[in-house]
């Protein structure tokens, strides 16, 4: 077993494959021009379009893939960012979770003070802004709508994209369907 049994082998043909498509049309394209004997044909036109066509079929579920996999750790990391705000800001006013108002926080995006309500920032509005570039997007659905829900976890999106925001307890969560 070792090292190697845990290296899955699917995801390697697939690498594979394309450097060696873009290989053979770079060497059929030099022994092309460096033969100087004949001229570039229709035969040589239609194998180098099919040398693309796998290239193409291979390389886009890997960009897709790649897309995919950014937009959950995008997703993850502004999730933990609004969850680590919220605590903060209960722990700095008593326990209270912050309010959510019209699909926004404004004492999470605006200076507070002890009784979380928000001002301009100084000594009479000491906290915050916890959010100083407002509520992060959903990058899957590219919103940043809060949505109120009365259980939690929810047992369905709610249709605006964005977040889903429980304020009796402070938890949050992406609105998506799973």
């Amino acid at each position: 077993m070792g090292v190697f049994a845990e290296i899955p082998t699917a995801n390697l043909h697939l690498p594979t494959t394309v450097a060696l498509a873009a290989l053979a049309a770079i060497g059929y394209m030099v022994s092309i021009f460096r033969s100087g004997e004949r001229e570039f044909t229709l035969v040589d036109a239609m194998i180098l379009m099919v040398i693309v066509a796998i290239l193409g079929a291979t390389v886009i579920p890997l960009i897709e893939a790649a897309s995919t996999k950014a937009k959950s750790a995008t997703l993850l990391q502004n999730l933990h960012t609004l969850r680590s705000q919220i605590e903060l800001y209960k722990l700095e006013h008593g326990g209270e979770a912050p309010v959510a108002y019209q699909g926004m926080f404004p004492q999470l995006t605006r200076s507070t003070n002890g009784d979380g309500i928000p001002g301009p920032p100084g000594s009479k509005y000491p906290f915050g802004p916890y959010l100083r570039s407002g509520v992060p997007l959903n990058p899957i659905t590219g919103r940043s709508i809060v949505t109120l829900t009365e259980t939690f976890p929810p047992k369905a999106a709610s249709g605006n994209g964005g977040w889903i925001y429980h304020q009796a307890t402070g938890r949050i969560a992406a609105d998506l369907d799973d």
